[in-house]
């Protein structure tokens, strides 16, 4: 089958590779037809992923068409416009046993250790990781659900409502979908801060009308001011360093919530003081489950989600390399990059 391929650190590029194929009678059978690259790719990319190793077919961003399904699948069936978790538990474990599987310390992940990712034309995933969704929607949206149920996880955990007033900072693909996530719970001020202008002005075009470029203003005063003095009931970090942390604990409000879900290396540090003298909540937020994306799939059915304007380049498989190079490098702005096969 056609596949984007990395060889080893930063040698990525297309090739021929070997087909999956359905091996227990509850496997899916998906033909991808249009795959994200996440950071996460780009960190296999140069060989600093902990489990997306290179060689790998990687890819966990993705929507496709059903083409074979095993003898005991009975909700679904060739021709279904699907997307799919791209992880599983093990079952078994308390954290499982719970609906947790998010964190499951044993869980597949699409794209890494020997399970082909979407970065192949075909993958094979298990029929309770499967989700449908209606012909309305577009396969370029269909590949944006994944990082939309990350941001969706979020929000969700945290109970964005009606009166709230939101931070959200870094405004890159998570940040943007944890705002059109959080905006349909209509809280009171959904607040967007970066570095990047061009992310800034995504955000505004998607209706964003408070954004700060915390490069060239004060985000604390900023914050206080669009909130009346009081600062964000809820931060959510979509990036993240020491920096960011500090930051976050001093714009969010007494007794308020901070919500983690960038990736930051173990280490980094964190304005306890402060965490502790404000009583704030630092959550962390992984992924996600089933209902989000079921969540996120229903606000697109019915175009609740407006996500073109995170679409920034979409190139053909056999342009892997330049795609890589894309997301990676960034030499113009680019929010979400695709592929298509």
């Amino acid at each position: 089958m056609r596949a984007g391929f990395i060889e080893k650190p930063e040698v990525a590029y297309f090739k021929e590779v070997e087909e999956p194929q359905i091996q227990n009678p509850t496997d899916v059978k998906i033909q991808v037809k249009v795959t994200g690259i996440c950071g996460s790719e780009v960190h296999a990319y140069h060989g600093k992923h902990p489990f997306r190793i290179p060689p790998v077919v990687s890819g966990h961003e993705f929507s496709g068409v059903i083409v074979e399904v095993g003898s005991q699948v009975t909700k679904y069936r060739v021709g279904d416009r699907v997307t799919a978790e791209p992880h599983y538990g093990c079952g078994h474990c308390v954290e499982c046993s719970e609906g947790h599987y998010n964190v499951c310390a044993a869980k597949k992940v699409l794209g890494s250790n020997g399970w082909s990712g979407s970065f192949g034309e075909f993958i094979v995933v298990p029929e309770q990781t499967v989700v449908k969704f209606d012909d309305g929607v577009t396969f370029e949206q269909g590949a944006l659900i994944e990082p939309l149920a990350v941001g969706m996880h979020a929000v969700r955990q945290n109970d964005v409502s009606l009166g709230q007033n939101i931070l959200i900072i870094g405004a890159g693909t998570i940040g943007l979908g944890v705002y059109l996530c959080a905006k349909i719970a209509n809280p009171a001020k959904i607040i967007m801060a970066d570095v990047v202008d061009n992310n800034l002005e995504i955000a505004r075009k998607l209706g964003c009308t408070d954004t700060i470029n915390s490069a060239k203003e004060d985000l604390e005063a900023r914050v206080m001011e669009i909130t009346g003095g009081v600062g964000a009931d809820i931060t959510f970090l979509a990036f993240g360093n020491a920096p960011v942390v500090e930051a976050a604990a001093k714009c969010t409000r007494r007794c308020g919530v901070i919500s983690e879900i960038a990736i930051m290396p173990n280490g980094v540090g964190a304005p306890f003081g402060l965490i502790q003298n404000k009583e704030l909540v630092v959550r962390g937020s992984n992924m996600y489950t089933r209902k989000d994306y079921e969540v996120v799939v229903d606000a697109l059915n019915k175009g609740l989600i407006q996500t073109d304007l995170m679409i920034s380049k979409i190139y053909p498989i056999e342009q892997m390399t330049e795609a890589m190079e894309m997301a990676d490098k960034r030499t113009e702005p680019v929010v979400k990059v695709m592929m298509k096969f």
